[in-house]
């Protein structure tokens, strides 16, 4: 790292001591996009420590309020202008309606989602690693996005309550992403929760989720963890280690055990590992993964399965893969790709 780009320069950057100088360094060391989720960190990292002014619409409004219900002592009888009897009847309080108004918009605003919340999201073919503000990693997989709140994630941070942050560290995700949380002093939750209304309840561990349209998926690798769902006469299911948990469009909820929970994320390396694995199924991570459409030419053909771990960097070699381990024909054309015999 270039020596003047340090935290404690950066800490000087947002109390709006840097130098022109040192500003004019932040701003080219920004402009390659590697260093921007450092840049980040330290920028929660200060705003933790410096808490910013949170404007008190109860005491801007009843200060409102008094300043057009009195007259300025200021003002001379013969020199100032004096509303008329209906102006100060129907003016004054349009004008105090219009400020109260302006004044919520603004307090709506700053509590909006977008001010409250945080998303992070990859594109197709894209994966993305990054560090939650607790310490915890998550590594997203093509098309796939997760959301957090900006404020009291990692701690009892004050604009927490002022924005209804829940207790637990709770991500909404859509996708598939894979989760290394950390432990917190405090022991809080961190709380994994999907579009089809499952819960994954941890402390600390690893694990990984994928939650695409019906299909609902979470493999354990360590830890112990709680899943829930959103009908209310199932229970908790604890998971272990091992443990392999699907929900499917009717919300079906079966449990098994795999050897090697780890073959789950290996997307994380630009790896596939299948394991009887049907063309359909290739086909519909080919379609999540990188926003192709399929063609398979006859049921037999889409029933076939591959086994084995094998490497693929883009779309086209795991086409090629596919193809030439089942040894049959493929054509693609833009984004539309049809496998036949």
């Amino acid at each position: 790292m270039d020596e003047l780009i340090t935290k404690a320069r950066f800490f000087e950057y947002f109390s709006g001591k840097a130098t022109p100088l040192q500003k004019k360094n932040i701003e080219a060391w920004l402009v390659d996009p590697a260093n921007r989720d450092l840049y980040y960190q330290w920028l929660h990292e200060w705003e933790e420590n410096n808490p910013q002014l949170v404007t008190d619409w109860q005491i801007a409004f009843d200060t409102a309020r008094q300043r057009l219900s009195q007259p300025d002592p200021s003002d001379q009888p013969d020199t100032s202008i004096r509303l008329r009897w209906w102006q100060q009847r129907f003016f004054l309080p349009w004008t105090l309606a219009a400020s109260v108004v302006l004044l919520l918009g603004l307090v709506g605003w700053l509590f909006s989602d977008a001010i409250r919340y945080k998303t992070l999201e990859s594109g197709f073919g894209e994966t993305k690693r990054s560090i939650l503000p607790d310490g915890s990693e998550v590594v997203l997989n093509a098309n796939s996005r997760i959301r957090y709140p900006r404020f009291g994630f990692a701690s009892d941070h004050f604009l927490g309550f002022l924005t209804n942050t829940p207790a637990e560290r709770r991500v909404e995700l859509t996708g598939e992403a894979d989760f290394s949380v950390r432990h917190l002093p405090s022991h809080r939750r961190f709380v994994v929760l999907t579009e089809k209304g499952v819960s994954v309840q941890v402390l600390g561990t690893q694990f990984t989720v994928l939650s695409r349209g019906e299909r609902t998926r979470v493999v354990l690798r360590s830890g112990k963890v709680e899943l829930t769902t959103k009908q209310a006469s199932r229970p908790p299911l604890i998971m272990k280690p091992g443990d392999w948990v699907t929900l499917d469009a009717q919300g079906k909820l079966a449990v098994r055990k795999t050897a090697h929970p780890e073959h789950v994320a290996a997307w994380k390396h630009h790896r596939f590992v299948f394991d009887r694995t049907p063309l359909h199924d290739i086909a519909q991570l080919l379609q999540d993964n990188y926003g192709l459409t399929i063609t398979i030419d006859d049921q037999e053909l889409a029933s076939r399965t591959i086994s084995g771990a094998f490497p693929a960097q883009d779309a086209n070699d795991l086409i090629k893969l596919v193809a030439e381990i089942l040894q049959i024909n493929y054509f693609r054309d833009n984004t539309n790709v049809t496998f036949t015999n």
